[in-house]
């Protein structure tokens, strides 16, 4: 398996508004997003997970990070006792109406206590959320989760992956093929002068986000913190390979029960998957963290 050298982290980038993943990813997502997510569509391996794990997810369930309720209208579906925490106040109350059986809560992934109380059978985080928190934040929200769990609970979430980057051989060529070019030109004919001027602003503001955020990504011998497309560059995402994620779920005291990738297929140790990301579905360990004796 290929792996990259760590490099140093850059120094922050105060001076553009912003000093950690943390920080630039909430100014991101506590915006209003409705438009864009408030649709009810899974991902081939969302049904999957959800038909495996349907008795679990029928009881006391959290879900993290539940944006404007694309799974967790099918979670209230099917009949369990269902809350959710968004960090973005439109997200939370365009939830409240749509799904009022749900117990939807603003708060947000560092604080989880504050907002909900446990034991929980299923905790779900979709849509890579678990990836918006810095790297040590990150083994401390999983041993947060892990408590709020029932001893045979279950976590289900999905991250970004970096085996998948790394393997796609860096960026694309510049040479595109004869037939690339005349679907662009048709394309381009049939775009209004609305939709060019609204890509140009999406396109400035992509280049201003990468030179803001650029400062921040780094590489470390198991993760990478890179800027992604999210938001027009506005992301700083967490990924990390499949064997990883294994070690890092056994640190905070988990028993990894299988990965999968997009389209629902297993991926076994040892392999990265062709998917840019993928699920993870864990159990608490017995006898807690690894450190505990």
């Amino acid at each position: 398996m290929r792996r990259r050298r760590a490099e140093p982290a850059r120094p922050p980038a105060r001076s553009l508004g912003v000093d950690s993943q943390s920080s630039a990813n909430e100014r991101l997502w506590r915006r209003d997003h409705l438009a864009r997510y408030a649709h009810r569509i899974l991902r081939p391996v969302e049904v999957v997970l959800l038909l495996r794990y349907h008795e679990a997810l029928a009881g006391r369930v959290l879900e993290l990070g539940c944006g404007a309720g694309r799974v967790l209208g099918y979670l209230g579906a099917l009949g369990g006792e269902v809350h959710a925490i968004d960090v973005s106040p439109p997200m939370v109350e365009y939830c409240r109406r749509r799904y009022p059986e749900a117990h939807v809560h603003l708060g947000n992934l560092l604080d989880i206590g504050a907002a909900v109380s446990g034991p929980f059978d299923v905790v779900l985080i979709p849509d890579n959320t678990l990836d918006v928190v810095e790297p040590a934040q990150r083994q401390r929200v999983l041993r947060e989760i892990r408590d709020l769990l029932q001893p045979d609970g279950v976590l289900i979430f999905s991250s970004h992956n970096l085996g998948y980057v790394d393997g796609a051989g860096g960026p694309a060529s510049p040479t595109r093929s004869a037939a690339a070019v005349r679907r662009a030109a048709s394309r381009l004919a049939r775009t209004s002068f609305v939709d060019l001027a609204g890509r140009s602003v999406r396109l400035a503001r992509g280049a201003r986000n990468r030179r803001r955020l650029k400062p921040l990504e780094r590489r470390a011998v198991d993760h990478a913190i890179l800027n992604d497309s999210e938001g027009d560059f506005g992301a700083l995402h967490y990924y990390v390979r499949r064997d990883d994620q294994e070690r890092q779920l056994a640190a905070a005291g988990y028993a990894l029960l299988e990965c999968l990738d997009a389209e629902g297929r297993t991926v076994t140790a040892g392999r990265d998957g062709d998917s840019p990301w993928l699920h993870y579905v864990a159990r608490p360990r017995d006898g807690g963290l690894a450190d505990d004796g």
